[in-house]
């Protein structure tokens, strides 16, 4: 289920990133503690059948991103922005079939200092893990950091 903060979300980044478009990733439900983004296999298939990894890694760069830009939005109230500078990825297993995502909140004491750094400086760090599944099976691990900033600072 979406809340309107995630479908706007939703319809910011398929206007502003149209990679997400060509991609067919969607947002399919934010409970405030799990992000779970989903994905065809068509539009995002290599040579050999299975899920391109490139693919799989803009589907887990981009998830982390959703994530990182909904906990900044929700912490100060204002629209911020998000970007990776380090990430770690591992494929597990190919991707035969359509795909989704899990991101969940980090643990309340990288949240809470992660917030205060935003309303204190207007800038924060924030380091978030994925899993991409295929039918339940976990296929591919991520981990990202992320560096947020409120907009126009």
């Amino acid at each position: 289920m979406l809340d309107d903060t995630a479908q706007r979300l939703n319809e910011r980044f398929l206007r502003q990133i149209p990679m997400t478009r060509h991609m067919a990733l969607e947002i399919t439900s934010w409970d405030g503690r799990t992000l779970r983004m989903d994905a065809p296999l068509s539009p995002n298939i290599n040579d050999k059948g299975t899920g391109f990894a490139g693919s799989l890694a803009t589907l887990a760069t981009f998830s982390c991103w959703a994530l990182a830009t909904l906990l900044a939005e929700r912490a100060v109230g204002v629209d911020c922005e998000a970007a990776v500078f380090e990430s770690d990825i591992r494929y597990l297993a190919p991707i035969r079939g359509d795909f989704y995502v899990l991101v969940a909140v980090p643990e309340r004491d990288a949240v809470h200092a992660f917030d205060k750094a935003l309303k204190k400086k207007g800038r924060a760090r924030l380091t978030l893990s994925a899993s991409i599944f295929e039918q339940g099976d976990e296929k591919v691990r991520y981990r990202g950091r992320y560096a947020v900033r409120m907009r126009n600072i």
